[in-house]
């Protein structure tokens, strides 16, 4: 049996998730299926790159982002997992940018890091979680085709998981 992306995101109810994309895609739709079956919702941010249109009605709010050097605009303690689709290695100042996740996160919450392949190392990305205060960082190097995907968790009580 196969692993995919929607595996490593635990279903409750009313689920709170923020995509971070510069292209919204297939994934944004499998987002959205996954959400529907537990009540969820998804705030948007968008960062330049080409989209589908999003018009599902698990999407509450899609946040255009000017550049790659503009912060997020997120409310503390709103989410309960965050994913960083092809974002990381194109924004100016990605530690800032996984910082400002880390404070929209619940405590407990996990962050979902998809880069292509070679865009950024794993190392680097682990070190910049750590960085940030996400614990147990963690490359799944095939769950999604041409991609590598981390994972890392906002833990309650480490760091300023507070």
């Amino acid at each position: 049996m196969s692993m995919s992306l929607l595996d490593l995101i635990r279903p409750s109810p009313q689920l709170r998730v923020m995509m971070v994309t510069s292209h919204a895609d297939a994934l944004a739709e499998e987002l959205c299926s996954f959400l529907a079956a537990c009540g969820g919702t998804m705030d948007v941010s968008l960062y330049p790159g080409e989209h589908c249109v999003l018009q599902r009605p698990q999407i509450h709010r899609v946040d255009p982002i000017k550049d790659f050097r503009s912060p997020l605009r997120t409310a503390s303690r709103d989410y309960e997992a965050v994913v960083l689709h092809d974002v990381l290695h194109r924004h100016a100042s990605p530690l800032r940018l996984l910082q400002m996740v880390y404070r929209s996160m619940e405590n407990s919450a996990q962050v979902i890091i998809v880069q292509p392949k070679g865009s950024i190392e794993r190392a680097e990305i682990e070190a910049l979680c750590e960085q940030s205060e996400f614990r147990a960082a963690n490359t799944i190097p095939d769950l999604v085709e041409g991609c590598d995907v981390t994972v890392a968790k906002k833990m309650h009580m480490w760091g300023n998981g507070l």
